[in-house]
């Protein structure tokens, strides 16, 4: 009898051990778990600063990109402001080299605004289009049709294929 409860009290401690074993080896797996919870807490915190960080960083070269979009249009404006200025400070000119002249730096200032595909609407001569031009006034006229531009006040102009300024004009009502 008293070999039976040796080996039963043998079970019971390999049973013990075996369960505290366990226990002990789930513990550590936790405990192993509860590690990785938080490294990818603590990897979640950084990315969303990380993300922040960019968001901040996109919003102010997107404000710096619009605050200065026009530099280079102005650096090359320049040249032909300074050409208004030496043409004005020519008291003794005539008219007509200070005409030639104004035709110059008109040239220049075209040539600087199709450079960046901003282009001049034509209107004389054309059909009336409200999405192109502004009707100051109607006139009678004997050479051109109802409808037609017959007169420019102001120049429109297109960049790319959005209107910047309508051109303002002077309409054919046709024949008197």
């Amino acid at each position: 009898m008293k070999q039976k409860t040796k080996t039963t009290k043998n079970k019971k401690s390999t049973k013990t051990t075996s369960f505290k074993t366990l226990i002990n080896e789930k513990n550590k797996i936790i405990k192993e778990l509860n590690k990785d919870i938080e490294s990818l807490k603590d990897k979640n915190v950084k990315l969303l600063a990380e993300f922040d960080n960019f968001q901040r960083r996109s919003f102010n070269e997107k404000e710096a990109s619009r605050k200065y979009q026009g530099i280079d249009i102005v650096k090359d404006l320049l040249p032909a402001f300074d050409d208004i200025n030496r043409a004005l400070k020519y008291e003794s000119a005539d008219n007509e080299s200070i005409f030639k002249a104004m035709q110059l730096i008109h040239s220049k200032i075209e040539k600087i605004l199709e450079n960046y595909s901003i282009i001049k609407i034509k209107s004389l001569g054309e059909d009336f289009d409200p999405t192109l031009h502004q009707a100051l006034l109607e006139q009678e006229s004997d050479s051109a049709e109802e409808g037609k531009v017959i007169e420019e006040s102001e120049s429109g102009y297109k960049y790319h294929d959005r209107i910047i300024r309508h051109a303002k004009v002077v309409v054919s009502k046709g024949k008197p």
